[in-house]
């Protein structure tokens, strides 16, 4: 990520640079990497077939989604095969995304075996396959304590790098290059130079050539050995997507980085904790965007704060507050209002206070307390008379003003982004899924019939009450027992070739008022089927042109808003349908 604007030899060999722009985003390395991860995890236990299975699957599966993320040549071939085989690479793709391999076995040999594995799907040559064993044994040796001189002793003795040159002599004549045997070395001796995570980084890009695997490699044994700093963490995490970030957080409860054994809606606060921490210590300018970062990741992560109140006389007298967990449904026969407790500061200023966790809370006074979505209370504040919320004001607190919940809410805004996903629409992280309905809203068969089966008789009662819904208008309801907060029901078409200019006029209003009723709701990821392909006989290519193109020229006009598209397909022929009609208007790209 961050050496990628370097890479190509197109910076000038220099530690002074800035490490994060508006330009920085994830590259080839990144989707790699989490495909590795996912597929290491998802094999647990299994035959050394069933992993290679596994990752050939996740591989292939993230390199589609991200199609132009810069993959080289025989791997672009690789990615879209049928039959993929490896085909003798020595190249440094199999180092760069090996990373996960160094955190997930308990001894060296476990370690180079899944290392090996994970090499040989693509890179079956004996330095590819080299490459990759060096870079996870030395995570494997970074992250159990070993002194960098027994780590550099070791892959000396192993494998029979060169690390006897320092970076001064290797930026000398170091230029572009992409083989393991002339980026992993220099990556390592980037990684036993540097001083700390951010040095590292630092030393390894001031190398040139292909920096952004060079980063890849060094980084992640520097994260072994010394940590991430948090605001470095978000700042990364910022630039990845939601299907990204669910894959990272199972790979940190995997190895032992979070404690999923009690509350998953309060555990992962602990990076706002360390955040402000930080910020506490030196309050700069970087340290405060790692303080909201850290605020908007958890956001994405659905965590939660535990808020202070003072509850109504119904409630003290329906339950035990102190009994219900996080998560519990309580009921009751009239409605309950609580009254948010708030703090004063020195200056007269009211604050609503919030808690990252129990043991926060219970630093000070005690009253009772309920937990709520932190994106929900940021929104919510916004509309209120205080002056913002203070986080944990009986130990290291950090006020929150209304101007900087602003700034989370607006990064939290998604890009304008589409991709694909192969599989089943109902189970989609999304806030709203479009169902392909009939005009009587009330289910039917396809994707119609999964979706209602999926959300619960709920979906149903509430569709009665909406009238049903005209071919090309869209209407909306709660997501009920679906991942999605909502549905929004639109009527495609029959397909008539003697009334082509109509269908395509109906299609294109499906697609389009379905995401300016998004828009309607401050929706911003929303998951399509291709409409009217099933039943209604739409041609699969036709129907993914027009798709594309609506979704398309809709996000052009509203740049700004921040709409993630999904559009959802039922097997590899539909995904393959929109990936044609990319092929036929993007440019060529990826490195040669």
């Amino acid at each position: 990520m961050i050496g990628a604007p370097y890479e190509f030899d197109r910076g000038n060999k220099t530690k002074d640079f800035p490490l994060f722009s508006e330009g920085t985003q994830f590259t080839d390395d990144s989707v790699m990497t989490i495909a590795v991860a996912e597929a290491l995890m998802d094999s647990e236990g299994k035959s050394d077939d069933e992993v290679k299975n596994a990752l050939v699957h996740s591989m292939q599966k993230w390199g589609r989604k991200y199609p132009y993320a810069g993959y080289g040549g025989m791997f672009i071939g690789w990615l879209h095969s049928d039959d993929p085989q490896p085909y003798g690479s020595f190249g440094n793709g199999s180092a760069m995304r090996v990373s996960s391999a160094g955190w997930l076995y308990e001894t060296i040999e476990e370690t180079r075996h899944y290392a090996r594995l994970t090499a040989e799907v693509t890179h079956n040559h004996p330095e590819g396959i080299k490459g990759a064993e060096a870079t996870a044994v030395a995570i494997f040796l970074a992250r159990n304590g070993s002194p960098k001189d027994e780590i550099k002793d070791y892959i000396v003795r192993e494998f029979d790098y060169d690390l006897s040159r320092t970076c001064d002599k290797i930026r000398l004549t170091y230029h572009h290059v992409e083989t393991c045997q002339q980026t992993v070395p220099e990556a390592i001796t980037a990684f036993l130079e540097g001083e700390n995570f951010e040095d590292v980084i630092r030393t390894v890009v001031s190398l040139g050539g292909d920096s952004d695997t060079l980063t890849c490699i060094a980084g992640g044994i520097a994260e072994a050995f010394y940590g991430i700093p948090v605001w470095f963490e978000t700042e990364c995490t910022a630039r990845l997507p939601e299907d990204m970030l669910t894959v990272l957080n199972r790979f940190d409860v995997t190895r032992g980085r979070q404690d999923d054994s009690q509350d998953p809606y309060l555990d992962g606060n602990v990076i706002i904790e360390e955040a402000i921490e930080q910020f506490r210590e030196e309050q700069t300018k970087k340290n405060l965007v790692g303080v909201l970062e850290a605020i908007r990741r958890r956001m994405q992560e659905d965590g939660h704060f535990m808020i202070p109140v003072i509850p109504p006389q119904a409630a003290i007298d329906m339950i035990d507050i102190d009994s219900v967990k996080v998560g519990d449904t309580v009921t009751s026969e009239e409605d309950l209002h609580f009254k948010l407790q708030h703090v004063q500061t020195t200056d007269g200023k009211s604050w609503l206070a919030v808690f990252t966790s129990r043991e926060e809370y219970e630093k000070g006074e005690s009253s009772s307390i309920i937990s709520n979505f932190i994106g929900s209370m940021l929104k919510g504040c916004r509309d209120m008379s205080e002056e913002g919320i203070i986080i944990n004001p009986w130990g290291t607190s950090f006020q929150l003003t209304k101007q900087l919940i602003n700034v989370i809410l607006e990064a939290n805004k998604p890009e304008n982004h589409i991709y694909f996903d192969v599989g089943d629409i109902t189970k989609i992280d999304v806030e709203a899924i479009v169902n392909a309905a009939n005009k009587s809203l009330l289910g039917g068969g396809g994707v119609d019939g999964a979706i209602h089966r999926a959300a619960g008789p709920g979906l149903l009662e509430e569709c009665r009450k909406l009238n049903g819904c005209e071919v090309g208008e869209a209407k909306i309801t709660g997501g009920w027992l679906l991942k999605a907060n909502y549905v929004i029901h639109t009527v495609g078409p029959r397909y008539n070739p003697k009334k082509k200019p109509d269908c395509e006029r109906l299609l294109k209003n499906c697609y389009y008022n379905s995401l300016e009723l998004a828009k309607e709701h401050d929706l911003h990821t929303i998951a399509f089927p291709a409409i009217s392909t099933g039943a209604y006989g739409y041609p699969k290519q036709e129907a993914a042109a027009i798709a594309l193109t609506t979704v398309s020229n809709w996000l052009s006009d509203n740049p700004d808003y921040g709409m993630t598209v999904v559009m959802s397909c039922y097997d590899e022929k539909t995904r393959q349908c929109y990936q044609n009609v990319i092929d036929a208007c993007a440019p060529e790209r990826g490195k040669a």
